[in-house]
């Protein structure tokens, strides 16, 4: 049998965010069962770098920084990488990536099969940048053999924007680990208020940018903490929106029971700490932060945007959903979760659905589906191909 190339992955960097985060744990999850894996980046940086597996080859394209072009700046080294390694199968993460390497794919001539990944609902795009990749991406669409969509949600926008048969879509979830969000749950956070036993703690975690509507979450804080005093909210994570929502929270008279500690190493001990995770988000993917929240035993409320938030909770079952922008519907949301949170074991049995073996085994079986490989002797050997499903 001969050797065939490596299972590669393509984004842009190993920066905080939940498609890095994802990649990596894929990538890491499949080189740990046998694969060959590649991730490819066109930037070596990030702080999800020193998370990579050992047996994961790190390919760096060394894009040079050019105004206006950004990661299009790789696509000579990754023609380069596709004609040297020829890859069975290259999955490339958001939708600019997604150009990238399609456009690198037609120009290498080689027969990769060629996966796009979609973490985010289509259509939601305001900027004039986002709206053009997306229209590159449908028009680049007849070359790539498949999209996978991280809920059942994005793979309808997908659908929907890009123009393709739902048989063209399919659906991996983020496979989020569930036993290291919990071991890392217990260890101690440093915050006066999750500390104390008088206080009833509402957390927000996610980026400070327009989708994550940050500026919900403190209306509707606002409401909560008048009808309860003895409550504090904690909004975790950096962005280019905290200087507005600071001053939005001083203009809401809430400045002083709101904290901003920005990026934490460690989001799940606050998890573990507070009392509800709130999600006000406009729209997401799959949105890993309830899942994550779910793993600690932190009962959620959320909004029920596109896409991911029904899809996790069971259309409510797991927790509180309501309309986007609805701050008097998340503030009671809130009170409810407050009176009346579901058990803790409820709530990390449903997160152990998205646990890293089970979405694991779903890649595997997708790239067999695809790809001509066989580990049963070993990494990267080929065997029959096998007919797409």
């Amino acid at each position: 049998m001969e050797n065939t190339g490596p299972i590669a992955f393509f984004v842009p960097s190993l920066t905080i965010g939940g498609a890095e985060r994802v990649t990596v744990s894929v990538a890491n999850g499949l080189s740990r069962r046998g694969y060959d894996v590649d991730l490819v980046v066109s930037y070596d940086e990030g702080d999800f770098r020193s998370d990579v597996a050992g047996s994961v080859n790190v390919v760096d394209l060394g894009t040079q920084r050019i105004p206006g072009i950004g990661i299009g700046a790789s696509v000579p080294a990754l023609v380069r990488y596709l004609r040297r390694q020829s890859p069975e199968v290259l999955f490339s993460q958001m939708t600019y990536a997604n150009d990238i390497h399609i456009i690198s794919q037609i120009l290498s001539g080689t027969d990769t099969t060629a996966i796009a990944t979609i973490h985010n609902t289509l259509g939601m795009q305001e900027e004039s940048k986002e709206k053009l990749v997306q229209w590159l991406q449908r028009r680049l669409a007849h070359q790539i053999d498949q999209f996978v969509a991280v809920s059942e949600g994005v793979a309808e926008s997908v659908v929907e924007h890009v123009g393709i048969n739902r048989e063209k879509v399919s659906v991996l979830h983020n496979p989020v680990p569930v036993n290291e969000v919990q071991e890392r749950a217990g260890e101690l956070v440093d915050h006066p208020w999750i500390e104390s036993a008088n206080l009833d703690v509402v957390l927000g975690v996610g980026r400070l940018e327009r989708a994550k509507n940050f500026e919900s979450f403190l209306r509707a804080f606002e409401k909560v903490h008048s009808a309860r005093p003895d409550t504090r909210a904690i909004i975790v994570g950096r962005g280019s929106k905290r200087t507005k929502l600071e001053t939005l929270a001083a203009e809401l008279g809430i400045d002083d029971v709101v904290s901003f500690p920005g990026f934490v190493d460690n989001p799940y001990g606050y998890m573990a700490g507070v009392d509800v995770l709130a999600m006000s988000s406009v729209h997401e993917g799959l949105p890993t932060v309830l899942i994550e929240a779910l793993a600690c035993g932190c009962p959620v409320v959320s909004t029920n945007c596109p896409s991911g938030p029904a899809e996790i909770l069971k259309d409510g079952e797991y927790g509180p959903l309501v309309n986007v922008n609805d701050d008097e519907g998340l503030a009671t949301a809130i009170q409810t979760a407050l009176d009346d949170p579901l058990p803790s074991d409820v709530l990390v049995e449903r997160a152990n659905d998205f646990a890293p073996t089970a979405v694991i085994d779903e890649y595997e079986a997708f790239i067999r589906s695809f790809a001509s490989v066989d580990i049963a002797d070993g990494a990267g050997k080929r065997s029959e191909p096998l007919t797409p499903s």
